[in-house]
């Protein structure tokens, strides 16, 4: 595993601030499932175009942390709205809140919630119907962070640094990305101007079964020599916010692997990438598995990625043997057998 996987405990900071609210009540038969779980939603709770967190992103100086405006979920709320979105999702121990909700036709309601606990943090989007059942769940954790590159080296000021939001219009979603290296006093703030940023975005579509269908990714801007690595690094960490359950997930992470092919050098022994491949695999092993019996030919970039951990092995072999397809399980059982005893090892 590499390091960007272990600083957010660190080095997050988060205020987080539970506010009351006034403002009239939503007349909508959409949120009624709210209102049966004593959520009352009104003017305030309502997802504008934006969605921000408390900015802690050291990139200018002038950004202040800000007061996070919701309504803090109870125990109760939480199992009915949180916990059916699976063990990505079951941190009972974190302080919960509802950030907004938003219609978004086709009788799918989005709402987006908070976490903060001693692990860090994560912006939370989920998708219900009518009745309030969970269609599905995207999870962004640390939004914003600021990470010493040079961990063993406590003289060394040079940080990445990452920020973040969602917009919203129409069945779309936007995640606006910003990466930057510079180099900071931590008492006082930034020195100086950024030595390189890099700014992306990453669309996402709402369709009529609440799926968030990943569409890609794309570079707006940049600024100064960036790091590519670096960057990349990040980028396929976000990729892995999407849907839970959308098939489609698997076509538009086999076209992304063409960037990957194309950045990192084959001889680089510190390529992230196919870790975060076993990660896609552990969100949805059914969909995963079946999307890669399918693909068994040239086409499927994601095939030499998929490697997982020795002591992963017999989870995975189970389940290959949950699939329907004699076929289908035959050819996985013979691949995963024929993998080496470690196969990650260079990546770590």
């Amino acid at each position: 595993m590499t390091s960007r996987y272990i600083w957010g405990t660190a080095l997050t900071l988060i205020l987080l601030a539970a506010c009351s609210h006034g403002g009239s009540k939503v007349s909508n038969e959409q949120f009624a499932f709210l209102d049966s779980l004593g959520i009352t939603v009104n003017d305030n709770l309502l997802l504008g175009d934006s969605l921000m967190l408390p900015d802690i992103y050291c990139g200018d100086p002038g950004q202040k942390d800000g007061d996070l405006k919701g309504k803090k979920i109870s125990g109760k709320q939480y199992e009915r709205l949180i916990t059916p979105a699976g063990k990505q999702f079951d941190d009972k121990m974190a302080n919960w809140m509802l950030l907004g909700v938003r219609d978004m036709g086709s009788g799918v309601t989005l709402a987006a919630y908070y976490a903060c606990s001693g692990a860090g943090y994560s912006l939370d989007l989920m998708t219900y119907d009518r009745q309030g059942r969970l269609l599905d769940a995207i999870n962004a954790r640390e939004q914003h962070l600021l990470w010493r590159i040079h961990l063993d080296d406590a003289t060394n000021d040079t940080v990445f640094t990452l920020d973040a939001y969602f917009t919203l219009a129409g069945d779309r979603v936007t995640l606006h990305r910003t990466m930057g290296r510079c180099v900071m006093d931590f008492d006082r703030g930034l020195k100086g101007k950024p030595i390189w940023q890099q700014w992306w975005e990453q669309q996402y579509v709402i369709n009529a079964k609440g799926h968030f269908v990943l569409q890609g990714q794309h570079v707006t801007k940049e600024q100064g020599t960036v790091d590519q690595y670096a960057a990349l690094d990040f980028k396929s960490w976000d990729m892995l916010v999407c849907s839970l359950h959308d098939p489609e997930v698997m076509d538009t992470w086999n076209d992304y692997t063409e960037l990957v092919n194309s950045t990192y050098d084959p001889d680089y022994q510190y390529n992230p990438f196919p870790w975060d491949v076993a990660q896609l695999y552990k969100m949805n092993p059914q969909r995963f598995l079946s999307w890669m019996a399918a693909h068994r030919g040239a086409g499927n970039r994601l095939l030499p990625q998929f490697k997982l951990p020795t002591d992963d092995r017999p989870d995975l072999l189970r389940e290959v043997a949950r699939i329907d397809d004699p076929s289908a399980r035959q050819w996985l059982t013979t691949l995963v057998n024929s993998w080496d005893d470690k196969p990650l090892t260079k990546h770590l």
